[in-house]
């Protein structure tokens, strides 16, 4: 069950779990029609009532829907970099309007803790990583996240390829500067990473933001880095360019615009609609009758081309 995407629907206090088998990159289409469109969706999938959360704390995808306060509580660690799921979040707000959307940084941990579970049972053990050796980022790589440490003559930045920010190496401690140490900083970065940290060594206290699971990394802080003040950011990390100036005055705003079109274009081309696929040539009943690509449920929920052009209309914001 922790290889997928894991969904939770709340209705008078009690909830049911879904498990669809992608792997979370989907969410954002199959989520953008709004509750109505994806409770007739999920209807048809079927579900567990008060199943067993997974054990794998790191479980890549994640949503709560609970109609009754109007609280959609998502997480997806395959949605896409930071300015799609910017966008996606902008189209959310229009489709599922009205709704109070959250994003849970926790991961996992924060739909069980919405339910009344413990948490703690989807939380990385509190031992600290085992580190690779640094030797600096990787031009040629992604960057995955970013350490910032201030200092007497200015900052220093250091980059983070997917590999070394898998391994979770915020929660190494103060040895983590260190470790730093190894490796050539960043002279510039012009890419919004997923994750960032700065560490202030004079004051010691920290600023932390992620779109990434943290898998109780707030919650186990004081034990991880004993003596530091941890201050969380939630998404923003203009945060952490505003205290590194210099190298990293390059990097962007965010602009929604292009992920507003790209949703858009993933909706009309993954959410299926009878009559488009009939007008193609296609053989419904055959896609419906051997599931293929799970398009079985998707094609019950009955979405018509009026629904879906509302939808895209919403997502773009005409």
């Amino acid at each position: 069950m922790g290889s997928g995407p894991n969904r939770a629907v709340i209705r008078d206090g009690a909830h049911t779990l879904y498990f669809p088998g992608d792997a979370g990159d989907g969410l954002d289409y199959l989520l953008a029609p709004g509750p109505d469109v994806v409770a007739r969706w999920l209807a048809q999938l079927g579900g567990q009532t008060a199943g067993r959360w997974p054990e794998d704390p790191r479980c890549p995808a994640g949503v709560l829907i609970d109609p009754d306060q109007r609280v959609l509580l998502l997480f997806a660690v395959a949605l896409g970099d930071y300015a799609y799921r910017a966008a996606v979040l902008d189209a959310f707000a229009r489709t599922w309007s009205g709704w109070q959307l959250r994003w849970a940084h926790d991961g996992l941990a924060d739909l069980i803790a919405y339910t009344g579970g413990d948490p703690a049972v989807a939380r990385l053990p509190l031992d600290p990583p085992r580190l690779p050796r640094y030797d600096g980022h990787d031009p040629e790589l992604p960057l995955a996240a970013l350490v910032t440490i201030a200092g007497e003559h200015g900052g220093r930045a250091y980059g983070l390829s997917p590999d070394l920010a898998a391994e979770q190496p915020f929660r190494a401690g103060p040895g983590l500067v260190d470790w730093l140490a190894g490796g050539e900083p960043l002279e510039w970065c012009d890419e919004i990473p997923s994750a960032g940290l700065h560490l202030d060594q004079a004051t010691r206290t920290a600023g932390l933001w992620s779109i990434m699971p943290l898998y109780g990394l707030r919650e186990q802080w004081p034990a991880l880095w004993p003596g530091w003040t941890l201050d969380f950011w939630g998404d923003a990390y203009t945060r952490q360019v505003a205290l590194c100036p210099g190298v990293l005055d390059e990097v962007p705003q965010v602009l929604v615009e292009p992920g507003l079109r790209e949703l858009a274009r993933r909706l009309v081309d993954r959410w299926p609609v009878r009559s488009a696929l009939a007008e193609a040539g296609l053989d419904v009943d055959r896609l419906h009758a051997h599931d293929v690509g799970g398009l079985r449920a998707m094609l019950d929920v009955g979405l018509t081309a009026d629904e879906l052009a509302r939808t895209v209309d919403a997502v773009t914001g005409r």
